[in-house]
Parts: C-alpha cells; sequence; structure tokens
C-alpha cells in the first residue's frame, strides 16, 4: 500500500515536474466541491423549511386532537379533561369550539365582504397550556384575557384576515353561521356581533387569512352548545414526535365515541410533499457530483494513456496488477477526498453564514422573513460518504485497465 501511495502521489503531479497538480485533478477538485457545497447548503434550507413549518404547525393547532361523534358534543368537560389528563404523555389539556363561519364588517362605502374564516373558542386561561397563542397576539399578550370581559364578547382576528374585512381594533364584526338542523329549503343563519380586541400573526398565511378566536362561553352562545360544551379537547403531549401514540391511547382509553387524531396526521400530505421534495432536490443537485464523478474517469483514463510505458516498466519490475490498480484507484479517491473536504468546508461555512447574517424573504409571500436553515449533521456525513463513494467507483474502470496492460507489449510499441 505504501508504494501504490507513493506512485499515485507521483502521478497526480504535471508532467513538467511542478510541486502543483494538474489542471486536470484541480478541475475535477473544483467539481466535487461545488456540488458537495452546493448539495450541503440546499438540504439545510430545505430543512430549515421543514422545522418552521412543523414548529408553526405545532404552536397554532393542537399537538393531538379529541373529537366526539355525540351531536351534543363532549358532556361534562371535567370528567373527560381528566380522563384526558390521566394517559401517559399527555402534558396539558384545553377545550375548544371549533367551527366554520362568515366573517363581515361594515364599510364606509360599498355592501360589505364576507370571509370564510374558522371560529375558535378558547379557554383564556387554558389556552396556552396548549397552545402558544399569547406569542403571536397584538398589540399585547393581555387581550387573551381581555376576550372574556365586557359586554359585547369580543374576538382577536388574524392580521390578513383583519386587512380583508378592513377591521380595526375595537370595530364591529359579524359572525354568521348555520347552527340548526340544514333544511334547503329554510336555511336560517344565526349572526352575532362581536368587538375586535386585537389581532395575532404566525407568519403562516392559511391561518392568519382564517382563524378567528373568542371566548368559548361567548362562542358557545352564539353557536347553540351547552355552557359547559366543546366540539373538541386540544391536548399538549410532552414529546411531539410521539404524538401519534398518544393519540392512539387516548382512542383506546376514550372508547369508540371519541377520536383523537394528531398534528401528523392532518399534515401529512404537506410533509410528505416536503420529503419528497428534499430526496428530488438532493438527487437533481448529486448530478453534479456525478458529472465531477465522471471527469475523475476521464482524467484517471488520461492518466492511464499518458503513463502506459511507466505502467510496462513497473509491471516488468515485478510490480503486481493489485499494486498497479491501487496507484489509480487512490488517484481517484484522493481527488474525491480533497474535493469533499474542500466542499463540506464551504458548505459548512454558507450554512453558518446564512443562519448569523440570514437572507431576507419577502414576508407577504412566505411564512419566514429570512430563509431557514437547519444543520444536521447526518446529512452532512451521508453526502461525503457518497461522494466518496462515486469517486471509487469513478477510478474502477480506469485502474482495472491499467492493472491489464501486457508490459512486454507496452515497451515494444512505445
Amino acid at each position: 500500500m505504501r508504494f501504490a501511495a507513493y506512485i499515485a502521489r507521483r502521478y497526480l503531479r504535471s508532467r513538467r515536474h511542478s510541486r502543483f497538480l494538474s489542471r486536470g485533478s484541480v478541475t475535477a477538485i473544483v467539481g466535487i466541491a461545488i456540488g458537495v457545497a452546493v448539495l450541503n447548503v440546499t438540504l439545510a434550507i430545505m430543512n430549515g423549511f421543514h422545522a418552521e413549518m412543523q414548529r408553526t404547525f405545532v404552536e397554532n393547532m393542537p399537538m393531538v386532537s379529541v373529537i366526539t361523534s355525540r351531536p351534543e358534543g363532549f358532556g361534562p368537560l371535567g370528567a373527560v379533561m381528566d380522563s384526558v389528563a390521566a394517559v401517559p404523555g399527555v402534558a396539558a389539556v384545553a377545550p375548544y369550539i371549533r367551527q366554520e363561519v362568515l366573517v363581515s364588517s361594515p364599510r364606509t362605502a360599498g355592501p360589505p365582504r364576507p370571509q370564510a374564516a374558522v371560529v375558535w373558542g378558547v379557554e383564556p386561561d387554558l389556552v396556552d397550556a396548549v397552545q402558544p397563542l399569547s406569542r403571536y397576539l397584538s398589540p399585547s399578550p393581555a387581550i387573551l384575557a381581555a376576550l372574556a370581559t365586557g359586554d359585547t364578547p369580543r374576538v382577536i382576528l388574524g392580521s390578513e384576515l383583519a386587512t380583508n374585512v378592513y377591521a380595526a381594533i375595537g370595530d364591529t364584526v359579524v359572525l354568521t353561521s348555520v347552527n340548526e338542523e340544514l333544511d334547503l329549503d329554510d336555511i336560517r343563519p344565526v349572526s352575532r356581533r362581536f368587538v375586535v380586541a386585537g389581532f395575532f400573526e404566525t407568519g403562516m398565511y392559511e391561518f392568519d387569512s382564517r382563524f378567528v378566536y373568542g371566548s368559548r362561553a361567548a362562542v358557545a352562545e352564539f353557536l347553540g352548545y351547552a355552557p359547559e360544551g366543546a366540539s373538541l379537547l386540544g391536548v399538549k403531549v410532552d414529546d411531539v414526535m410521539r404524538a401519534d401514540r398518544v393519540a392512539d391511547a387516548l382512542g383506546e382509553r376514550l372508547g369508540r365515541d371519541f377520536y383523537a387524531t394528531d398534528w401528523m396526521a392532518l399534515n401529512k400530505n404537506l410533509f410528505e410533499w416536503i420529503k419528497l421534495e428534499k430526496v428530488i432536490m438532493a438527487l437533481l443537485l448529486g448530478m453534479i457530483i456525478l458529472i465531477a464523478g465522471f471527469n475523475i474517469v476521464g482524467i484517471l483514463t488520461m492518466m492511464v494513456g499518458e503513463r502506459r510505458r511507466e505502467v510496462g516498466i513497473l509491471l516488468a519490475m515485478g510490480a503486481r496488477r493489485r499494486q498497479v490498480m491501487g496507484v489509480f484507484l487512490l488517484n481517484g479517491l484522493w481527488l474525491g477526498a480533497v474535493g469533499i473536504a474542500f466542499g463540506s468546508a464551504f458548505g459548512l461555512a454558507g450554512v453558518w453564514f446564512l443562519e448569523a447574517r440570514g437572507l431576507r424573504l419577502p414576508g407577504d409571500v412566505y411564512f419566514v422573513d429570512t430563509v431557514p436553515v437547519l444543520l444536521q449533521w447526518g446529512d452532512f456525513l451521508l453526502i461525503a460518504a457518497t461522494s466518496l463513494l462515486m469517486a471509487l467507483v469513478a477510478g474502477l474502470w480506469p485502474s482495472w485497465e491499467a492493472s491489464n496492460l501486457e508490459p512486454i507489449d507496452i515497451i515494444r510499441y512505445t
């Protein structure tokens, strides 16, 4: 091995006896370095988007939602909540009322513009234990407690929804719903006036343009629920990645009249699409490394052609064919290793730069203001190992060709 390494190091230098690597070797190293760096940065950005979307969903929706098939909703909340809280892995429980409504606001000119929305009736003193709603409220988190005060019930609107219906703090909005048996010949909508107490902004357009929060008591009165009624129970779990197991345990404990679903199941298609996009992006950007691998094949093939006479002399002097093959395999591995080292270093520097300085994004288009990045060392190691394997495979054919040269024919005709 020492013999093969010595000869391989000599062959990587140019034929002009310079100490610098040949231009072809430098080209191969640069190609691999670019591919590895771009792939590392891209996967870090995609991991960041995935983590931000996961955080947004987890913080703005219950990790586990327990619903019932009973038309009247949940019975006595205390007993059901105690039963849910006793399940291992449950950290907090809060009652909710959730229903589709129309939101409209009086305009100074023209007719009202009703917007489809989802009203959430929450307990102001319990909801933060399940989801950090106060974190996204403006002008202050105190407006959450103010939902249960005043003669006229109050609501908190999503920032985009408030813009669409032209509602400001202190304005009156009208929520409209149908809370009786639907009869296509006689549909009777029910409306109720609410005062806007403030806004919330999560950065996720789907939430900010559709969600309305009010106190559970006021929403229950508006939608015809019992004073202690609820349409679902929101559950926070100790380990967000084990929410599916807690949901299964809740379903078994509560019986067939209840159904528990976790946040991963509700958004399964979205997160599966993100994972698929990550794989596709890795395959597409991996083509850069593959092209650099073909560059290694070309360099080693030309090296075998240029060194035919020297290879023949080595074989004639007693060098084993396995040693000759090792010479060119080490050349390919060396080129790949150097390119991977530089590419990983540049990729790591790029990720750290994006973390420290950030890259601004239009907040009205994306759900984040800066490009999110998440460094996962597993991705770095996988990219490095795959690239090194490609460099090894790229050197197999030229090295096999060199090891099968006949020294007599080479010396005779060169």
